[in-house]
């Protein structure tokens, strides 16, 4: 087995024993500019982006600058500053320059697949080759590349931060007819402690238990387009409807689970149990590329 190879499976076997947060020293480095939040003007965000984007995408208020290898396979490059997660899984203050693979892969989608090593070492050509050449699996939670007989494994850390939740983020796809949501405005940062309490006042109605990390955490968004704030965060939601507010449930279905919207009775099914990407075609919001989130939470009538 070729010594690279070998090397690779070890440093998995030691990452997965350590768990995902991984050590951040391994796949980026600091940019040099101590600051406590990612700047709003990220380096890796579109400086203009192309106004057919911003048309169809007017929720997106900034857009990851990608350069895709290959557009077929959804996969490209990008680079971006961002806080990252830290060996115990304490998100860090300090600002990193990540070099990173992306992959829209509809269920297992992620921005931040490691490349850092081979920008470093001047090898990003026999990368680009790879990503070009090789067929893209799972080895079975990593990301991985099958070429010319070798594994080559992607390390992939968790949620790092490029606006530290103060815009929407957002990944065209290289068709430009949908985009990842990578990145929310939270409740937290957006909204005022009295405008919390208040959010907090109306999903408590609901008879359900929640905490303040995960009402804090909540994305700010329309999914319904009915001109009212919606809140959603992985598979979980809480949407207006006829001016009150209601959570989405969730239900286990082997081998997923049924996402229900008690008001109209809706439902839509998960197959899935590993991330949630929340992805848009302008119109509507999807949640893993399979529920119709913006069809489950609307008002009107079903054609």
């Amino acid at each position: 087995m070729d010594k690279r190879i070998i090397a690779i499976i070890v440093g998995l076997a030691v990452l997965l024993g350590r768990g995902l947060a991984g050590s951040t020293e391994t796949i980026a480095k600091d940019t040099g500019v101590k600051k406590n939040i990612p700047s709003l003007d990220n380096i890796g965000f579109m400086k203009n982006p192309p106004k057919e984007l911003k048309e169809k995408f007017p929720m997106c208020d900034v857009f990851l600058k990608v350069e895709w290898i290959d557009k077929k396979k959804k996969i490209g490059y990008a680079e971006y500053e961002t806080r990252l997660f830290n060996d115990k899984g304490i998100l860090q203050n300090d600002i990193k320059k990540v070099w990173a693979l992306v992959n829209l892969d509809d269920e297992w989608p992620s921005y931040t697949l490691d490349v850092y090593q081979y920008k470093q070492q001047g090898r990003m050509k026999e990368l680009y080759e790879m990503v070009k050449h090789g067929k893209p699996t799972r080895v079975p939670m990593h990301f991985a590349i099958k070429y010319k007989g070798d594994l080559t494994v992607f390390y992939d850390p968790i949620s790092p931060v490029l606006s530290d939740h103060q815009q929407t983020v957002c990944i065209a796809y290289p068709d430009k007819q949908r985009a990842w949501i990578v990145e929310g405005k939270s409740v937290k940062q957006t909204y005022k402690s009295e405008q919390q309490e208040e959010l907090s006042k109306k999903i408590k109605e609901s008879g359900k238990p929640f905490s303040n990390k995960w009402l804090e955490s909540l994305w700010i968004l329309d999914i319904n387009f009915d001109g009212k704030e919606d809140f959603v965060i992985e598979e979980s939601f809480a949407a207006t409807w006829s001016n009150k507010l209601y959570l989405g449930d969730r239900v286990y279905k082997h081998p997923g689970f049924q996402l229900i919207f008690q008001p109209n009775g809706r439902s839509c099914r998960l197959n899935t149990f590993g991330t949630f990407p929340l992805t848009t075609d302008g119109k509507n919001y999807y949640i893993s590329n399979q529920c119709n989130l913006t069809e489950l939470t609307s008002n009107s009538e079903k054609e």
